[in-house]
């Protein structure tokens, strides 16, 4: 439907604010344009979220599609019904008919108000949550490699140390053992040279007891030197291994002492890019509020303008406004076409019908209401009082009712037949084959029950 604006009828005052509306318009679009990105991310994240579960496929393009057709419906609304609002306030639409609707298009404004301002705040928020930088962090990569070099020089040192010592002091007890068992080894070839001498006969027992004594004297130095060596070569052990443990101690220290200072940089780091995040949120958010604030003024001013001016809006309907769609014209059109061409098709068929035979005679009816019955009165031998009379009814043929018959004499047989006899019909005519034949009259009957026909 075409509609046109009137020209202004107070010239005045459209001068004055003549260049501002068309600003105002434009900031107003913006604003819209504004609030619809932030709309977009919203409707983007809570539909994929909930088709990524049903149809992992279609959740982006079916995200995609919705959130176009959400901030469609919210911000087309928008542009159409915050002029009307403003409208019934400045032409003061609030009695009859146009209370309802002004109500209803109220109603239906504060709505998408409401959800676009309330999306656009929290989906700002989010959107900045999820496009910030991330923070850059110190690592302690360097730390790590300096200690690992650390430490593998002084396990190397505890090594070298610790071979160094063993195999010296390895040489000294093996040249102790050596001496020791050349010693041990002399004065046990006496003592076998004395038994044997005693086994000769001889007695050598004082200079027995002091082989022995001897060999039992070496055997406690070779133990006491040996322990001796053992005791300064676990020192010399312990010493080096208490140098490794305080390098190693050192060492690590020097790291836990970088990679304290790293986490308090890496801190601070993380927490200003909160602090700025958190920023750029509420900045952003309260922005898209401001956005809707404009729109709301830019629309209100430019009704305002036209209610100053004198502008009115004027509509121009056609034909086409107010026929059917063309939908509906389309499917009348193919359901006319149908119906011709089908009552076409039947009007052929009825043409080539030949026309139907001459009807039938109607069939007599009869009235039942004044005939009468005929009772006979039929008497039993041996029977009880109750079945003394039995009643049989009977029709005579040709719909007439006969005579009752009089009480016949009891018989030993307790039988009776009534008479019957046949009769024609009344002559009426009826069609057989197109020709006209009589009828036989209805309700004829042999059996005595009047529904017999011939």
């Amino acid at each position: 439907m075409k509609s046109f604006l009137t020209l202004p009828k107070d010239s005045d005052f459209f001068n004055r604010y003549a260049r501002l509306i068309p600003a105002l318009k434009v900031s107003g679009y913006l604003a819209q344009v504004v609030s619809a990105l932030t709309e977009l991310g919203v409707l983007f994240t809570a539909i994929h979220s909930s088709l990524v579960f049903f149809v992992p496929g279609l959740a982006w393009s079916g995200a995609i599609v919705g959130a176009f057709i959400g901030v469609a419906i919210i911000e087309t609304g928008l542009r159409v019904l915050l002029p009307y609002s403003i409208r019934a306030i400045l032409h003061r639409r609030f009695s009859g008919l146009d209370l309802p609707l002004t109500v209803i298009v109220w109603g239906a404004c504060m709505v998408l108000l409401s959800v676009g301002t309330l999306m656009s705040y929290h989906g700002s928020r989010d959107i900045v949550e999820q496009v910030k930088p991330k923070p850059k962090l110190e690592e302690t990569t360097a730390a790590d490699l300096t200690y690992k070099q650390a430490e593998q020089k002084i396990l190397s040192t505890w090594r070298t140390d610790s071979t160094e010592i063993t195999g010296r002091y390895g040489v000294q007890l093996e040249a102790i053992k050596a001496q020791y068992k050349a010693l041990i080894a002399q004065a046990s070839g006496q003592l076998q040279r004395i038994e044997a001498k005693e086994r000769a006969g001889q007695r050598f027992t004082t200079v027995k007891n002091q082989a022995r004594e001897r060999i039992t004297t070496l055997e406690a130095d070779q133990a006491g030197k040996l322990a001796t060596l053992q005791t300064a070569k676990s020192k010399e052990i312990s010493s080096a291994a208490g140098r490794k443990n305080e390098a190693l101690a050192s060492a690590a220290a020097d790291l836990g002492k970088v990679k304290e200072q790293t986490e308090k940089a890496n801190n601070q780091t993380v927490a200003e890019t909160d602090q700025r995040t958190s920023r750029y949120k509420g900045g952003l958010s309260w922005f898209t509020v401001i956005c809707h604030l404009i729109l709301i003024v830019s629309v209100a001013v430019d009704e305002i303008h036209k209610k100053g001016s004198g502008i009115e809006a004027k509509v121009l309907p056609t034909q086409y406004d107010f026929s059917s769609s063309v939908l509906s014209e389309l499917f009348h059109a193919l359901g006319c076409r149908w119906n011709q061409f089908v009552r076409e098709r039947i009007r052929r068929i009825e043409e080539n019908t030949p026309p139907p035979p001459l009807p039938l005679s109607p069939n007599e009816l009869y009235s039942l209401d004044n005939m009468q019955q005929p009772v006979f009165n039929v008497s039993f031998e041996q029977l009880p009082a109750a079945y003394k009379n039995i009643t049989i009814p009977n029709r005579t043929p040709g719909g007439t009712a006969s005579a009752p018959a009089p009480n016949p004499t009891p018989s030993n047989t307790g039988s009776g037949s009534p008479q019957s006899s046949s009769t024609t019909g009344n002559g009426s005519t009826r069609r057989k084959n197109g020709h006209h034949v009589p009828g036989a009259l209805n309700g004829h009957s042999l059996n005595g029950n009047g529904t017999g026909k011939p």
